[in-house]
């Protein structure tokens, strides 16, 4: 039978002396896989600097309200197929925080699927990779799913799935925030810097938020990259102040914004560019504003841009700040300044979110001649993607295999597979037990740009607490993954 610690605080410490102690010395607190589960039903409170490490597989169940409370950092060391799992004792009902008050130091989350519990870091730079927030308590407005403060921030490949409650990640007073490779569904401000010099947000993915997508105030030199918005009930992108002070020198280049109240906006005395982006279906592309009611007026360029679908309107500023549109395309109205088109962008399949460009699109070498070459060597096109009908070599398919990303595992009801093609192949996907018998499958597909994500859910055969093989056909080339249909995850 698996060992199980019921840890109530006088456990705790008897365990903390008994185990740990070595020369009067604690040095590290550690949470094995074969101890697990562990259940912790009051605060673990670390008041000395030593580091908690969490070992692949390890399973943390926690009360409600429990906190985790350090001031040394935390290291938790997951695979994929032995993850890190925080869990609420009682679904839907959060367990309080992790909270790390270690100055300069570095705490590291690596394959680890952290469920209704937020972290708070305390001037501790945070880096995190694969790590999966999934959120069902009733948080308020203030409470993000992680809060970091005077540190640097690396997070990538990692995911918060929400209930329209919270916020995203927050990272506030940084000079190095890098969020890349991220998706988020459900959860307001998905992310929102505060007072960050040269932040970087890059290739992320947002779907379904219920207020802004990426939310900037008081942001210098920030970058914003390649990211896909979908559906966003207010902002896009909202760059301006919020009371912290305006947001400068912001650069948008070759994201897609589909269907969101605003695309992007500018407000209180903010200023950047846009490079190379596509609107579509947007209530509003872009809004330049001051909210502030002040004189001065935010200012906005605009270049290599498209916009299609758009509702009310492609471009909106007020009388106290500045649009310049240039060398971009719209397919609702004329707009005002050098080299604009109004025309059909031509793209392959709009319905499918496919915004790369058919063979003829006037968008085609119709970008500022100034700017860079587009990979081609021709001139820029307008939008997101460059034209090229060369498909090849863009992708070595074994290259592509190790890319795919399989999650959650183990998974409960269905799983999500994400391809990165940036090309139109042939992809099948079957399951199979390990006896080799076929399990049914409904495949839900979502294509996007820069990944293809499946949704797959058995129908019948897959067993709890059993494993399942997937089978991922690209082009004549297979793979199989291996996941644990779960009962309890």
């Amino acid at each position: 039978m698996k060992k199980k610690w019921f840890l109530n605080r006088v456990a705790f410490m008897v365990l903390f002396f008994v185990i740990f102690f070595n020369s009067n010395t604690l040095s590290s607190v550690v949470f094995t896989k074969a101890d697990s589960p562990y259940f912790i039903t009051s605060d673990l409170v670390i008041d000395n600097q030593d580091t908690i490490i969490f070992e692949a597989g390890a399973n943390l169940i926690l009360s409600p309200g429990v906190n985790i409370i350090t001031n040394g950092v935390i290291m938790m060391n997951g695979t994929a197929s032995e993850p890190v799992t925080l869990l609420p004792e009682i679904a839907g009902v959060g367990w309080g925080k992790i909270k790390i008050n270690a100055p300069g130091n570095t705490s590291f989350i690596t394959h680890a699927h952290i469920t209704d519990g937020i972290i708070l870091s305390l001037s501790c730079h945070m880096t995190l990779d694969h790590v999966k927030f999934s959120n069902n308590q009733q948080l308020t407005w203030q409470d993000p799913i992680m809060f970091v403060k005077g540190a640097s921030v690396n997070t990538k490949n990692s995911s918060i799935y929400g209930n329209n409650r919270g916020e995203g990640f927050l990272m506030q007073n940084s000079a190095d925030v890098h969020i890349s490779d991220c998706y988020f569904t459900k959860i307001p401000d998905a992310i929102e810097l505060i007072g960050v010099n040269g932040g970087v947000i890059r290739k992320n993915r947002f779907e379904n938020i219920p207020d802004d997508a990426i939310d900037l105030n008081n942001c210098d030199n920030t970058l914003i990259d390649s990211n896909i918005i979908i559906n966003v009930a207010d902002r896009g992108m909202e760059l301006g102040a919020e009371h912290f002070g305006n947001s400068e020198n912001i650069l948008v280049v070759r994201n897609i914004l589909i269907g969101c109240n605003e695309g992007i906006i500018f407000k209180e005395n903010s200023s950047g560019q846009l490079i190379n982006n596509t609107f579509y279906a947007n209530n509003t592309g872009v809004s330049c504003i001051e909210d502030a009611t002040t004189k001065k007026g935010s200012n906005a360029s605009i270049h290599n841009c498209i916009f299609s679908g758009s509702v009310d309107r492609d471009i909106f500023h007020d009388a106290n700040s500045v649009v310049v549109a240039s060398f971009c395309l719209s397919d609702k109205a004329e707009l005002l300044g050098e080299s604009n088109l109004f025309d059909n962008p031509m793209f392959i399949n709009s319905n499918d979110n496919n915004f790369r460009l058919r063979e003829g699109s006037p968008c085609i070498d119709a970008g500022n001649p100034d700017f860079p070459l587009d990979p081609d060597s021709t001139i820029s096109d307008i939008g997101a993607f460059y034209y090229s009908m060369d498909t090849t070599g863009l992708f070595d398919l074994n290259d592509l295999f190790n890319q795919i990303d399989l999650y959650p595992n183990p998974f409960m009801g269905g799983f999500t597979i994400s391809l990165p093609i940036e090309r139109t192949d042939e992809v099948s996907i079957e399951l199979y037990s390990l006896q080799g018998q076929i399990i049914p499958s409904v495949v839900k597909k979502t294509f996007f740009p820069f990944i293809q994500t499946l949704n797959i859910q058995p129908t019948q055969g897959a067993f709890p607490d059993t494993n399942i093989v997937c089978k991922i056909t690209i082009g004549n080339l297979s793979k199989s993954y291996v996941l644990l249909h779960s009962s309890l995850y």
